[in-house]
């Protein structure tokens, strides 16, 4: 039997299906929508939420970055005890509304329950750090520091979430002798002939690098300022541009300065300054505290020896950091390696001035410190007999060789100081005038207008009221005395003065140094200009085996700090000094030590002779070699020997130069005495921590 459907009834059962469909498709996008609407809503409370959970680890670093620069300045500037003296200032120095308004959002913590300030710890006092670029491998004891800060938004609406951020950053000293060549201000390297450089090289300020033939550098080098193929324009020499440096890895510029941490003001109102720097070879003033901060930045209150050498004699005493000057040295002990007469003297044909020499024999120095009764127990008690011998000597000449005497209302006869009177056997009744040259003299009943330099020996005439008649004084140490100011009405004469350069200038001189004192070696500290004479520091048994070589493996570690220092040969003779330089011929040399001393910049008339000539020379050392072996470092304007560069063929002419940086100076233990630290930041860590969080 067939059952029919009737098409009605199969549409409306069709039409319900259709119906089922369609609601369970509407309902399905409605839980859709739901969920993307849930989801949106989720997702922009989390957007919303990381935002200010980014923008409260910005504020907690912003709170990091405050003290640390305030931290980083100070060190700087002061030091480290100012430093450690000031971490709780440091953790109250937070951003605020005097910073900008945005800060009155948040509330910044050191921990739970410490509001208003955050952690700054030291954590390690003894951190030995070594460097990456631009300073790569040079090694920095450091003190380690941590600054931890938490923030929170104190304004949000439905978080407030607290973050917080720590930083550790390292406080380090890096010895300046690591350094090949280390210039304070302008660095200019110009060398005619090819030269190499190994060694790190840095300049805090400009850098002209201008060679006529090839440079090589074989390490690092770096500028605080900028970095420049080309002559400084102070340079009044005409150059091409260099096409012959090379560099072995890519210069680096505007990085941070190496400062050195000499702040010579004991109200410690002055920061750290390169005028500051040349103090430190000078006696320090009244009222110093030589355990002060201020005070221990001297060398005068570092050095194991001091002498003064003055108008009224020699005195040499133990240092200061030894017994407060306690021991004496008596005049049979000293005078066996130290000479201050006038048999010592020559002629500085740069400076144009005869040099009231002081000569120290090290070789002799050296025995003597190895067998003294007097100062040698001294040195034992203080630090063990295996280092009882000297190590530093701070030695000054503070004879008089100013350049300008001033008498004012002179109504009897007076002395200069320092000088010797002499009177005449016929004084005349006759008086030069103004602008006069006083001529070399032996009765003075004649005095002649001279438009030349006399000899030393003039004799300039105070009035003496009381005969009417001129007694002359002998001026000794002074090249000629120019009358500029004269009173004739027979009562007194006002302001007279000499206004020309002296004839004298002090320096120290070093003969036989072929081996210092051991084994820690010798440093000389001197405000004045220095010079060696001969092979210095050239062996550790008194064999010279290893001259006219880079070999330092038998040497001692030695150093100079000076206004300038002068390489003479050992064919220097102080006889020939004022000869033409066809007598004075040199032989060639080598010098062991590192240098710290002042140059004479450029100034738009002279160059400054630049790193080629940072030794001064005052021999023919044409076809012969300087072996220099060291750290060379400039560290301000000298403000004794004070003349440009010269040139050459006159004063000198220059050797064949193999320098080169002393490996020894990489290991600390074998960096010469009184070795000076530059200041270097570090940054070791920047982190995420748990809010609160107190330490790494």
């Amino acid at each position: 039997m067939k059952i029919l459907l009737h098409p009605a009834t199969s549409r409306r059962r069709d039409g319900g299906w259709a119906l089922l469909v369609v609601l369970t498709l509407t309902a399905c996008a409605a839980m859709i929508m739901a969920g993307v609407l849930n989801w949106s809503n989720t997702s922009s409370w989390v957007i919303a939420r990381n935002n200010e959970y980014y923008a409260t680890t910005y504020a907690a670093e912003a709170a990091t970055e405050k003290a640390l620069a305030r931290i980083i300045s100070d060190y700087e500037n002061f030091g480290q005890g100012l430093v450690y003296s000031q971490l709780s200032a440091y953790a109250t120095n937070l951003p605020s509304a005097a910073d900008d308004p945005y800060w009155t959002n948040y509330v910044f913590s050191a921990g739970a329950g410490q509001t208003n300030s955050i952690s700054i710890t030291m954590i390690n006092p003894t951190n030995v750090v070594v460097l990456g670029p631009p300073y790569q491998g040079l090694i920095m004891d450091a003190w380690t520091y941590e600054i931890i800060a938490t923030a929170a938004n104190n304004s949000s609406a439905g978080f407030a979430i607290p973050a917080a951020v720590g930083q550790q950053v390292n406080l380090g000293v890096v010895p300046i002798f690591q350094f090949a060549i280390f210039y304070q201000n302008t660095l200019e390297i110009d060398p005619g002939a090819d030269m190499h450089i190994n060694g790190m090289v840095h300049g805090n300020n400009n850098i002209y690098i201008d060679p006529p033939g090839t440079l090589t550098f074989s390490n690092g080098v770096s500028s605080s300022g900028t970095m420049t193929m080309g002559e400084n324009p102070l340079d009044p020499s005409s150059r091409t541009p260099p096409t012959g440096v090379v560099f072995a890895t890519s210069p680096l510029s505007g990085v941070n300065p190496l400062i050195l941490p000499v702040g010579t003001n004991s109200s410690g109102a002055v920061s750290n300054m390169s005028q500051n720097v040349q103090a430190i070879l000078q006696i320090p003033p009244p009222g110093v505290s030589p355990t002060s901060t201020t005070g221990s930045n001297y060398l005068y209150n570092q050095a194991d020896v001091i002498i003064l050498i003055s108008n009224n004699g020699v005195t040499v005493t133990s240092g200061v950091i030894v017994d407060n000057r306690a021991t004496i040295i008596s005049n049979a002990a000293w005078s066996l390696w130290l000479i201050t007469n006038s048999s010592a003297q020559f002629y500085d044909q740069r400076d144009q001035l005869t040099n009231q020499s002081v000569d120290i024999d090290v070789g002799k120095l050296k025995a003597w410190s190895n067998t003294n009764t007097t100062l040698r127990p001294v040195l034992q008690s203080l630090r063990g007999t295996g280092a009882a011998d000297v190590q530093s000597i701070f030695v000054a000449d503070l004879r008089s060789t100013s350049n300008a005497i001033v008498t004012s209302s002179i109504t009897t006869n007076t002395t200069i100081t320092t000088n010797t009177v002499a009177t005449n056997t016929s004084p005349s009744t006759t008086y030069p005038g103004a602008n006069t040259y006083v001529p070399p003299v032996t009765t003075n009943t004649t005095l002649t207008t001279n438009s030349s330099a006399p000899a030393a020996g003039t004799y300039i005439p105070p009035y003496n009221q009381s005969s009417g008649k001129y007694i002359y004084q002998k001026i000794t140490g002074y090249s000629y005395a120019k009358i500029t100011s004269i009173l004739t009405n027979n009562t007194y004469l006002t302001n007279y003065s000499t206004n020309w350069n002296v004839n004298l200038q002090p320096g120290i001189v070093l003969t036989n140094g072929s081996t210092m004192p051991g084994p820690f070696g010798l440093s000389i500290v001197t405000p004045d200009p220095a010079y060696i004479v001969g092979n210095y520091n050239v062996s550790t048994n008194g064999v010279n085996l290893y001259t006219g070589t880079s070999d330092t493996s038998h040497t001692y570690p030695a150093a100079i700090y000076a206004d300038a220092i002068s390489v003479l040969s050992s064919a220097w003779n102080p006889a020939n000094s004022s000869a033409g330089i066809g007598s004075r011929t040199a032989t060639s040399d080598t010098v062991n030590a590192a240098f710290l001393t002042g140059i004479v910049p450029s100034d738009g008339n002279t160059y400054s002779g630049g790193v080629e000539n940072f030794p001064r020379l005052l021999e023919n050392w044409s076809g012969q070699t300087l072996y220099y072996n060291g750290s060379m470092v400039a560290m301000f304007n000298s403000v004794v020997a004070t003349a440009p560069w010269p040139g050459t063929g006159s004063v000198y002419n220059p050797p064949t130069r193999t320098w080169a940086f002393d490996l020894n100076f990489n290991n600390a233990a074998k960096l010469p005495p009184l070795t000076p630290h530059v200041i270097s930041v570090n940054r070791a860590k920047w982190v995420f921590l748990n809010a609160n969080t107190t330490s790494f």
